[in-house]
């Protein structure tokens, strides 16, 4: 039987066409993926004995920095108080971010909004819980900085203190008070006094009358 060349095409054509929507369904998802966020300390739900510092997010694929990017972290405490600090640093696929001191223990929320290097933005939230060591903790490095500096302003007491007792010293030297003018005028003095007494003494030997 003779097959019109039509069909063949045809039948030629359906594998194809069907290898190529496959291949479409197959790429699409890859296509379509954005910039996703893959690891993050501190971790979602983790719990911590010591409070972090900072706040650090590594993502799929780079996160765009300058011009119009808006990449924000927000650190909530148990009584709604944020504790994120300064701006936004971003490395690559890492974008930080430091924290003040926490105060309060309890579950701590993590929100986050980046830009993806192709413009897209990503933004999600995690959780993670503060024990209460952790704040004492805390708390006790912040008591023990203070009681450091008021330590040392001890010590620059007594030093001034220390100091203030100098003039008496210098006061009950005459040498020291009037320095080396003091020691010529002394010398001067003794000299004065050695010559008195030597012409009073050759005074005394003219006036001696001769012996028989």
């Amino acid at each position: 039987m003779h097959t019109p060349p039509t069909v063949r095409r045809l039948a030629a054509l359906v594998p194809a066409t069907g290898a190529a929507l496959l291949l479409g369904v197959a790429t699409a998802p890859a296509a379509l993926a954005h910039n996703t966020l893959i690891s993050s300390s501190p971790e979602a739900d983790e719990e911590l004995d010591s409070a972090p510092d900072e706040v650090t997010l590594t993502f799929s694929d780079e996160v765009q920095t300058g011009g119009d990017s808006a990449n924000t972290i927000v650190v909530t405490g148990p009584e709604d108080q944020t504790y994120e600090e300064g701006d936004v640093r971003v490395d690559g696929e890492t974008a930080s971010i430091d924290l003040r001191p926490l105060e309060a223990a309890g579950e701590h929320t993590i929100a986050y909004r980046i830009i993806s290097a192709d413009g897209h933005p990503v933004e999600d939230e995690f959780g993670f819980t503060l024990t209460g060591d952790g704040v004492a903790e805390q708390s006790g490095s912040q008591e023990s900085d203070q009681a450091n500096g008021g330590s040392g302003g001890g010590e620059a007491e007594a030093d001034d203190e220390g100091g203030a007792e100098e003039p008496q010293d210098a006061a009950s030297d005459p040498m020291s008070t009037y320095g080396p003018i003091g020691g010529v005028v002394a010398a001067i003095a003794v000299v004065a006094l050695l010559v008195i007494l030597l012409v009073r003494m050759r005074g005394r030997t003219d006036h001696t009358p001769p012996r028989e």
